[in-house]
């Protein structure tokens, strides 16, 4: 089963601290193992987001050489493992991040997406659950939206909801978790919320099936015959394959001639 993925954040490391490391002609020399720690764990991270994950691994093998117990190196190693379909490595490494760094935010939000990817969705509630009482993580809102993708797994809407709310109290911007929120308030029939949600989604992230489809809906509550039938219109030519259109389809026919605002190319 694929799953979307979550929303990992990832820590900037300061490429040289000042007083760390002194410049010899055109070398930069570190002084510092805890310097030379975070210089190769910098480079891992960004052999990783090029998807080169043969130098990404020498560099963060570097720094767990100097330091073993490095809890962004394996949090990172973690991630990179997945992504190859190293299921068992990942985890590997990210029980030994957390082990390091019981303490480290990033590593539990790194871990609950991956255990959500694994469908452990009670897993990883209870790790992002503690990522989220760190009121100093930096990326807190996402840790919310993420809690309550995974709180919808297992039928608990009402936590869903609520982890979505306190997503975009500490994030207007949190765009997923404001289209999530707007689907619910949509079943609620709470029209009017949904709508506003909906629109300070739409102007922060791209178009998907989802969005579409929820658009289509609200337009037709709010008789915003010229928006639904640009959404009808984008979800059947960009996502013709999705449920969403399914559905669509199933309401008002293949090409929404049963609603006003649609018409066949």
């Amino acid at each position: 089963m694929v799953q979307k993925p979550f929303n990992i954040p990832w820590i900037i490391i300061t490429m040289c601290a000042l007083t760390g490391c002194v410049t010899e002609s055109d070398q930069t020399v570190f002084t510092d193992p805890e310097n030379v720690v975070q210089k190769q764990i910098e480079l891992g991270i960004g052999y990783l987001r090029l998807e080169d994950y043969h130098r990404a691994k020498e560099n963060l093998n570097k720094a767990l050489t100097i330091k073993p117990e490095s809890a962004l190196a394996h949090t990172t190693f973690g991630v990179l493992f997945q992504r190859e379909g190293e299921i068992e490595l990942a985890e590997e490494h990210f029980r030994k991040a957390i082990r390091y760094a019981p303490e480290f935010s990033q590593a539990r939000n790194n871990y609950g997406a991956f255990l959500y990817a694994q469908e452990r969705y009670g897993e990883s509630i209870e790790q992002l659950s503690i990522a989220s009482r760190d009121h100093f993580y930096q990326t807190r809102p996402a840790v919310f939206e993420n809690l309550g993708r995974a709180y919808l797994r297992v039928n608990e809407p009402a936590r869903a909801e609520q982890a979505f709310v306190k997503a975009i109290e500490l994030n207007p911007d949190q765009a997923r978790a404001l289209l999530e929120l707007a689907e619910i308030r949509f079943n609620q029939k709470v029209y009017v919320e949904s709508w506003d949600l909906y629109r300070q989604h739409a102007g922060l992230s791209h178009r998907s099936a989802r969005s579409l489809w929820l658009c289509v809906q609200l337009a037709e509550r709010f008789s915003s015959k010229d928006e639904q039938a640009s959404c009808s219109l984008a979800l059947r030519n960009i996502f013709p394959a999705t449920e969403e259109y399914r559905q669509f389809r199933t309401r008002y026919g293949k090409n929404g001639m049963n609603m006003g605002g649609t018409t066949d190319e």
